[in-house]
C-alpha cells in the first residue's frame, strides 16, 4: 500500500514561481509549478505571511491531481499540520471532487480519504488589505464573457485572469481590452509518464477548485479583493446517483463548493477576499441568451475542452463538433442566434448530423445519463430543443425531425422557454450590489 505525501511548498520570488512537491512512499516525487507572470515584488511582512497561508492551502488542493494516481488510504503532510475543521474541508474536496473519477475507476473512496489532524489551533485568516477590484477568470467560453461584460459595462474595476493562455482565452482578452493576469501551470512530467504505466489510475479532478486556490495566491500578489466566478445554478445538479451518493462532474463549480470555499477562505486564509459566482442565479440557457447579444465575441469564443488540453501538443483549434460540450453549446445558442451565423461559428450543423444522435439523446435525457461534462440540465436542453424545433429554419434537419416527437412528449409539463429564461434561482451568494448589476445587464 502506497502512502501519499505532501512534501513542501515554496514561493521563489525572483522567478515569481510557486513550487509544490508531492510524493508516494520514497520512490516517487512530483514537482508542480505555478508561474505568476509579472507579479510585483513583495513589499511587507504582512503580505509575505498572507502569501504563505494561501500557498499552504494551494499545496493541499493541487495535490488531488497526484493523489489520484493510486488513491491510497494513507496520507502524510510533512510541511504543516491541519486542524480538524481544515482536514474535513479537504477530505470533502477530494471525496466529492473525485466522484466521477471514483465512479469510472470502480472505487469507493468513503473510507480512504483521511487527512491527518493535529490538536493545534487553526491558522487564522490574514487581515492583509486588498484593493477594490474584481478578478474574473476567463476560460474562453460564453459564461466568463457574460460576467466580464456585465462588470465592464457597469464601470466596475475588473481584471481578467487566466490559468494558461490557450488561443480562445487570448482572443477573448483581446476583444475585452481590460487588464489581465496570466498564471502558467506546469504539472510534473513524472505524472504524465506514470499515467502510461499499468496500475496507475486516471480521471477527472476538480480543476475549478484548484483554480480557486490559485486565485487566492494571485489576490495577494496582484492586489484584488473579489473573485467573480461564472458558474450557473445548473452546475449544482449531479449526473447520476451511485450507492446513494450523487456524482457531479461539476462539483467544484457547484453552489455547495462555492459556499464551503468562501467560508474556508474567510476563516483560514484571507479575511478581505470575497468569492462568489456572479452567474449563479441564472441557468445555462439564460446565459446563452445573454451571450447571443455579445457579437464581437462570437468569432473568438470556444467551450470545447479539446482546445484546452493540459499538454499543448494535444490542443486543437476551434470546435471539435463531436463532444458533449460542443453539442450542448450549439443547442443552447440555437434559439437565440440566426441559424446561418451559428453554423458559421461552429463550422458545422450538429443537428443535421446523424452520428450525433446518441450524444443529443443523452443531453435531452432520452437515454443514458447527463454526460460527464460542463453541460446544462436536461430540462434546459429539452426547452432549447423544443424552441428550435418550432422554428421553420431548423425543421428538416435530420435530428430535429427524428427527436421532435419524443422531446414534445418529454416537455409536455415543462414551462415555456421564455418563462424559464427569467426564472432566477434563490441559491446564490450575490450581494445586493452585484445582483443589481446582473439584473441591469440581463435587461440590456
Amino acid at each position: 500500500m502506497r502512502q501519499f505525501k505532501f512534501l513542501s511548498a515554496d514561493y521563489d520570488e525572483p522567478s515569481t514561481t510557486v513550487k509544490l512537491r508531492y510524493g508516494f512512499d520514497d520512490d516517487l516525487v512530483f514537482e508542480e509549478c505555478f508561474i505568476f507572470n509579472n507579479a510585483p515584488a513583495i513589499t511587507s511582512t504582512e503580505q509575505k505571511q498572507a502569501l504563505e497561508i494561501c500557498i499552504r492551502n494551494l499545496h493541499l488542493a493541487a495535490g488531488v491531481s497526484y493523489y489520484k494516481a493510486f488513491a491510497p488510504a494513507a496520507i502524510q503532510i510533512e510541511n504543516n499540520q491541519l486542524s480538524p475543521a481544515e482536514a474535513r474541508f479537504f477530505e470533502k474536496f477530494y471525496f466529492k471532487g473525485l466522484g466521477e473519477f471514483a465512479y469510472k475507476n470502480n472505487l469507493d473512496l468513503r473510507d480512504k480519504i483521511h487527512f491527518p489532524v493535529a490538536t493545534q489551533t487553526p491558522v487564522a485568516a490574514s487581515n492583509f488589505p486588498l484593493k477594490k477590484c474584481a478578478a474574473v477568470p476567463i476560460g474562453g467560453g460564453k459564461d466568463s464573457i457574460v460576467t466580464l461584460e456585465s462588470l465592464k459595462q457597469a464601470g466596475e474595476a475588473a481584471v481578467m485572469f487566466s490559468l494558461g493562455h490557450a488561443a480562445p482565452i487570448q482572443k477573448t482578452m483581446q476583444v475585452a481590452g481590460l487588464p489581465s493576469i496570466v498564471v502558467t501551470r506546469q504539472m510534473s512530467p513524472v505524472l504524465f509518464e506514470l499515467n502510461k504505466q499499468p496500475g496507475t489510475l486516471n480521471g477527472h479532478v476538480p480543476v475549478t477548485g484548484i483554480l480557486s486556490f490559485v486565485l487566492t495566491v494571485a489576490a495577494v500578489l496582484y492586489d484584488f479583493n473579489v473573485i467573480a466566478m461564472s458558474n450557473e445554478h445548473s452546475a449544482s445538479v449531479g449526473n447520476l446517483q451511485v450507492n446513494g451518493l450523487e456524482v457531479n462532474h461539476q462539483y467544484s463549480k457547484s453552489f455547495e463548493f462555492e459556499q464551503d470555499f468562501a467560508e474556508h477562505v474567510a476563516t483560514y486564509m484571507l479575511k478581505n477576499l470575497t468569492y462568489f459566482s456572479f452567474l449563479r442565479p441564472l441557468s445555462e440557457i439564460a446565459i446563452a441568451s445573454l451571450f447571443a447579444k455579445l457579437e464581437p465575441y462570437h468569432a473568438v469564443f470556444t467551450s470545447c475542452n479539446r482546445a484546452f488540453s493540459i499538454q499543448e501538443h494535444n490542443r486543437r483549434t476551434g470546435w471539435c463538433c463531436d463532444c458533449p460540450k460542443c453539442r450542448f453549446v450549439f443547442l443552447a445558442l440555437a434559439p437565440f442566434i440566426e441559424k446561418t451565423k451559428l453554423i458559421n461559428i461552429f463550422g458545422k450543423n450538429l443537428l443535421d448530423d446523424t452520428t450525433q444522435e446518441t450524444g443529443f439523446r443523452e443531453l435531452l435525457g432520452l437515454q443514458g445519463y447527463k454526460p460527464f461534462e460542463c453541460v446544462g440540465e436536461i430540462k434546459e436542453s429539452l426547452l432549447a430543443f423544443r424552441a428550435l424545433s418550432s422554428n421553420s429554419a431548423w425543421q428538416g434537419d435530420d435530428l430535429v425531425e427524428k427527436l421532435t416527437a419524443e422531446v414534445t412528449q418529454a416537455t409536455s409539463e415543462l414551462e415555456e422557454l421564455a418563462v424559464f429564461l427569467h426564472s432566477y434561482s434563490d441559491n446564490h451568494a450575490l450581494s445586493q450590489h452585484y445582483r443589481t448589476l446582473l439584473d441591469a445587464f440581463s435587461r440590456t
